[in-house]
């Protein structure tokens, strides 16, 4: 079996699947008795109505009636008419070209208008296989088998053929665009002990670097900021995201739009050099961005 869907996979040159968004199925069939001598035919006439809504691409919520007239016990004189209520998830799966095959299941309620030979209204749990196909675009053809496990134990096959009326459309989500990473540019930009103070001498690195964003509107960059280990890590975490935000609002503050900027910190947790040196120390008060291609 698994062969045979692999090649038929293969083989298709367009594989059908269904986005619409709702759909109403009338449906006809039959009702069989399984292992219940208490009816007096093994197999009722049923039809019903399902409605269905796409909750995933490949996934429908569905509701459903169904009804048997007058379903005759084994003794003379008893019947009674069978309604079904009950609520179905069903999982469709790509397979030829137009045509579509799903599982499904589900709980539910039997209502028996009369009460004959201990069989009474009850709960039922249901799980079944079907087939959807394309005669046009707002009309298929579905067909289905559900086995019907009544909570009292009695057991039902129902196979039912039906006409889906589709509308709507399952807008699915875009796929949100990745991004690369381009480069980082490290900023020669050179914080005091303590401080998240810009020195006027950096401004045309940062006036350069927005001038750069500026050429290339499909980037973006996170400013990432660090401080040396000297102090509280606590303390240093929040001094370190201060200062990517101090040069991230000077960026803005060239013309670059703040939704292409984003500002970390990482405090002390990434040194570049020695923090038991000066030279380590100031090296590691620095200021970088990671630019993203999109």
């Amino acid at each position: 079996m698994k062969k045979i869907l692999a090649l038929s996979l293969a083989l298709s040159g367009s594989l059908f699947a269904a986005n619409n968004l709702f759909e109403v199925t009338p449906q006809v069939g039959g009702t069989f008795h399984i292992d219940n001598d208490r009816y007096k035919n093994s197999a009722d006439l049923s039809y019903g109505l399902k409605f269905a809504s796409r909750v995933a691409p490949s996934v429908l919520v569905e509701l459903g009636y169904d009804r048997a007239d007058s379903a005759k016990g084994s003794e003379q004189g008893q019947s009674t008419d069978i309604n079904r209520y009950y609520m179905n998830l069903v999982k469709e799966f790509e397979v030829w070209d137009k045509t579509s095959v799903y599982i499904l299941g589900g709980l539910g309620y039997e209502d028996l208008s009369h009460n004959f030979q201990n069989m009474d209204s009850d709960f039922f749990g249901q799980y079944g296989v079907g087939l959807r196909h394309e005669i046009a675009e707002y009309l298929h053809l579905k067909t289905e088998l559900r086995h019907l496990a009544s909570f009292d134990g009695r057991s039902d096959v129902i196979a039912m053929v039906g006409f889906s009326i589709p509308f709507g459309t399952y807008a699915q989500p875009e796929p949100q665009p990745t991004e690369t990473l381009s480069h980082i540019h490290t900023f020669s930009v050179q914080f005091p002990f303590d401080s998240t103070t810009i020195a006027p001498e950096y401004n045309v690195e940062i006036t350069d670097f927005a001038e750069y964003m500026k050429q290339n509107p499909n980037q973006t960059a996170i400013i990432n900021g660090h401080t040396d280990s000297t102090g509280n890590s606590a303390y240093n975490q929040q001094l370190s995201e201060r200062r990517a935000t101090a040069v991230k609002d000077k960026i803005i503050e060239e013309g670059i739009s703040p939704e292409r900027l984003e500002a970390k910190g990482y405090g002390e947790t990434r040194p570049i050099a020695d923090n038991a040196t000066k030279e380590g120390r100031k090296q590691n008060r620095r200021v970088e961005a990671e630019v993203y291609t999109k």
